[in-house]
């Protein structure tokens, strides 16, 4: 290789490239903090509570607070049908789907306005499974609950399935109230989303995220 090219290759390499993908990442995590504090939540098909965490049965402090705001979404008529989602984690007795729609019943959400989808494992696989069910029934628009940094990632998938999607970031979430978890789980977003567009829009094989 001429000495020419070879500098070029250094520069691309050593410069340009790694310039490139801070310029991404940090694009990227602005849009993911622009879509934690934007609350656009309107009346919809459904209202769709994204699982965290249970432990012997009972919804973790990050998942209650997913279930109490999606129980006051509920309770403002956004919907009159909540799905929760989430299937079986460390605890193979309980998934997270069930375990939230136990807990809403048990805050007056009445039985027959409950739907679950317990069968995916990570946020695609939910969506994926949720898609199928709203087409079915003729449903195109949503309101998604999760804590705000998850949400850009949700709102992507769920355009790109051709579905009208509103996002409400849980106001008290455990996680965006410390400003140590907020980054990290931010900067986990960035990466997540990043996985999941190059499998999906340039098919690369790579494995799909949490």
């Amino acid at each position: 290789m001429k000495p020419r090219r070879k500098r070029f290759a250094f520069k691309v390499l050593a410069v340009y490239l790694p310039s490139a993908i801070l310029v991404y990442a940090v694009a990227i995590y602005a849009l993911v903090r622009i879509e934690a504090n934007r609350d656009d939540a309107r009346p919809a098909g459904r209202i769709i509570v994204f699982g965290a965490a249970q432990y012997n049965g009972r919804p973790s402090p990050v998942f209650r607070a997913r279930l109490d705001h999606g129980m006051e979404l509920f309770k403002r008529k956004i919907s009159n049908r909540i799905i929760t989602t989430g299937g079986y984690g460390m605890d193979p007795r309980f998934t997270e789907a069930e375990v939230g729609k136990a807990y809403l019943i048990q805050h007056g959400v009445p039985e027959n306005s409950i739907e679950m989808e317990a069968r995916g494992l990570t946020t695609l696989a939910s969506i994926q499974q949720i898609v199928e069910v709203l087409r079915r029934q003729g449903i195109r628009q949503v309101v998604v609950v999760s804590d705000g940094f998850h949400l850009f990632r949700i709102k992507q998938i769920f355009r790109d399935r051709q579905i009208i999607v509103f996002g409400s970031p849980v106001p008290n979430s455990p996680i965006e109230s410390n400003w140590k978890r907020r980054l990290q789980a931010s900067l986990r977003e960035v990466v997540g989303y990043t996985v999941y567009a190059a499998r999906e829009k340039l098919h690369l094989p790579i494995p799909a995220g949490a």
